[in-house]
């Protein structure tokens, strides 16, 4: 068969071209660090307030090629005195705070020695014995009148009924002398309890002092907004626009390879099934005909089906076939044409 590829049909289409997946990714990069530069500079907003201002600017490059910023906080008049005055507000506390803890070392030097009273409401009295001076005078009193009821009432001395109600009595001023001495007692707990924690006020003082003055109110320069920060916008994946394209071509040429494939293989298997070069291509015995293609020799190819008559004739068949039709060939390749006794033309495709 004449001309190149299969059956005359023309060359075998060849695949696409590898896609440049290097310069896709080095454009990928580079579109990301542009997005990047971008939202760099829109997230340097310039800002104004009553105090200064703080502006950016580009100041120069680092090695790559990057630009650099810098970013100046310039005061206004009234901004520029806040701050002399805060910076001699800080040297004063800074100064205090240094005298403050001189006082501090002394004291903790000293040690912590509380002088906790050892007496009670008189020099040299405990708070025991204070409590029992004021009962007495209540005791006696209770005694005489006890005296007197019994008297009165000519309980002599030494009875019986006198003896028990003189113990009653000592009961009575037995209770009396222990409450008295426990109240001493919690009297004198609470005394030394108040000047321990008076002496320890006294103590701590300086050092609480220190304390407050280091952690008081810092002073600061005027503070800015915090500015919304601009989204990083990546560059356009072209190495993945690259690759999708690639995979595409690549598919549509493979398509079209299967069905070039798939067509040759029919004009080709008309002719095997056959088993003669000479095949059936008179029009006349041909129905359901579809033009589907122009083979390399410039004769279409059609795709068809025998008519009924002609499907157990020898050189036809039953099924979808592809081939010429022999009028078309009779006209530019009139030697593979035959005419049979019959009246209907064949072609000899071992010719073309």
């Amino acid at each position: 068969m004449g001309g190149g590829g299969f059956l005359g049909l023309g060359d075998t289409p060849s695949a696409p071209a590898a896609p440049d997946y290097t310069g896709a990714a080095q454009a990928t990069a580079q579109g990301n660090l542009d997005a990047a530069r971008a939202a760099a500079a829109a997230n340097r907003v310039n800002q104004v307030t009553p105090y200064g201002n703080l502006n950016y600017a580009i100041t120069g490059s680092d090695p790559y090629g990057n630009p650099t910023w810098t970013a100046t906080t310039a005061l206004n008049d009234v901004g520029t005195q806040l701050l002399n005055n805060q910076n001699q507000a800080s040297l004063g506390l800074g100064s205090t705070i240094n005298s403050q803890l001189g006082q501090v070392q002394k004291t903790m030097g000293q040690g912590f020695n509380p002088n906790l009273p050892q007496v009670g409401i008189n020099a040299g009295q405990t708070y025991q014995d204070a409590a029992m001076q004021r009962l007495a005078p209540q005791l006696s009193q209770q005694r005489e009148l006890l005296a007197n009821q019994l008297s009165n009432s000519g309980i002599p001395v030494g009875s019986e009924a006198y003896n028990r109600a003189q113990m009653n009595q000592a009961q009575k001023e037995n209770d009396l002398l222990a409450a008295n001495t426990t109240q001493g007692f919690n009297t004198g707990l609470a005394a030394n309890q108040q000047a321990y924690n008076q002496a320890l006020t006294n103590y701590n003082l300086p050092l609480n002092s220190l304390s407050a003055l280091r952690t008081g109110a810092q002073v600061q320069n005027p503070s800015f907004i915090n500015a919304p920060q601009q989204a990083t916008t990546a560059g356009a994946d072209l190495l993945g626009a690259t690759t999708a394209a690639g995979n595409y071509n690549l598919a549509s040429s493979n398509a079209s390879n299967a069905a070039q494939a798939g067509f040759n293989s029919g004009l080709m298997g008309l002719g095997g099934t056959l088993g003669a070069a000479a095949i059936m291509s008179d029009s006349r015995t041909k129905q359901n005909i579809e033009a589907v293609g122009v083979a390399h020799n410039g004769l279409t190819v059609y795709r068809y089906e025998y008519k009924l008559e002609f499907k157990d004739n020898e050189l036809a068949g039953h099924g979808v076939h592809y081939g010429y039709m022999a009028q078309e060939v009779e006209q530019v390749f009139p030697y593979a044409v035959h005419t049979l006794d019959d009246g209907y033309k064949v072609v000899d495709y071992g010719m073309l």
